[in-house]
Formats: C-alpha cells, sequence, structure tokens
C-alpha cells in the first residue's frame, strides 16, 4: 500500500533556516485529488500546531459535512482520503510502512526511481513530502530512504509541492516512466 505525508514540519526556508509552515486550502484539494485518482487511500497532512490542524479540520468539514459535499459529491470523496496528524511518528505507528523522503536537492545515497517503485511493490511505503523550501535535513537523515529528485537535466529545481507529488505518485505507482 502507498501512503503520503506532506510535512509542515520540520522544514526550511529559502535561507535554510528551520521553520513550520502554514497549511494551504489548495494542497488539501489537490493533493486530496491525486491520491484518490492513483488509488491512494491516505494523504496524512502533518502539522504540529493545533490551530493549523483546526484550520485543516474546518476546511474538511465543509467538504466532509457541510454543503461543500452536496455541491460537489466528487470533492467530498477526494476528501475522505485525507487524515490530520500532529508527526511523522503518528504515521510511522498507523502503518509500520517505509519512510521514502523526497528533496530537490541531490543528496549522497539517494535511491533511483526503479528502486523506489521495487520498494513500493514489495511493501507498504509512505512518500514524504515538504512544503516551504523542502524537508529539513535532520528530518531527511532520519527516514528509511530519499527518492532522487525529479529534474528534467534543468539547472533550475523548485516544484511547487503539489506538482511534485503528482509527479512523484505517477512515476512510483502510475506505470509509467
Amino acid at each position: 500500500m502507498l501512503y503520503v505525508g506532506l510535512l509542515h514540519w520540520p522544514c526550511i526556508d529559502k535561507n535554510g533556516e528551520e521553520i513550520a509552515t502554514a497549511i494551504t486550502n489548495l494542497d488539501l484539494h489537490d493533493l486530496a485529488r491525486v491520491c484518490l485518482t492513483y488509488g491512494i487511500n491516505t494523504l496524512y497532512i502533518v502539522h504540529p500546531n493545533d490551530v493549523q490542524l483546526a484550520f485543516a479540520r474546518r476546511i474538511m468539514d465543509h467538504w466532509l459535512q457541510g454543503y461543500g459535499g452536496e455541491y460537489n459529491p466528487i470533492r467530498k470523496k477526494a476528501f475522505e482520503v485525507i487524515t490530520l496528524v500532529k508527526d511523522l511518528e503518528d504515521i510511522k505507528r498507523q502503518t509500520g510502512a517505509y519512510m521514502v523522503g523526497t528533496s530537490a536537492t541531490r543528496m549522497d545515497g539517494c535511491i533511483s526511481w526503479e528502486q523506489a517503485r521495487g520498494i513500493a511493490s514489495a511493501r507498504d511505503v509512505c512518500l514524504v513530502f515538504g512544503t516551504g523550501w523542502g524537508l529539513a535535513p535532520r528530518l531527511l537523515e532520519s527516514l528509511d530512504a530519499v527518492i532522487e529528485p525529479i529534474g528534467a537535466g534543468s539547472d533550475f529545481n523548485h516544484l511547487s509541492v503539489r506538482s511534485a507529488v503528482s509527479i512523484t505518485i505517477d512515476r512510483i505507482a502510475g506505470g509509467n516512466t
């Protein structure tokens, strides 16, 4: 089984400082839809701050119990894949999954896309994504593996997290390379 975790802490800002980022409405909508499209049953939204989790819960409630779900039942179905948690340890406890991180920065020891597909076909995997300017290095070092960066030969590599999640899921679960 494949899971997705969108972490808002510990992430880094443009100066490399460790920060917590804000949950965004767009990330919830778009990432839930891509997960549902690829048959991923759980998208974990991870934030240590209760106020941020309450914000996400209000958005979710609009689509799951409020008028939004009546107005757009397809969006309601997408929101059903979202689970809110406080930290990565919650995901590990709930899934027991192999934690595979992502980064736009090339690191020593990264696994290839082919290796990532092989791991995901053999065991439960949670793909871990960071917001802001990516996951903090200390978090990346604590994961089971990190996939090589997405790239197409350009020196520029700063995709939105929504784009990175979509590309990564397609490369791992889409069957196309």
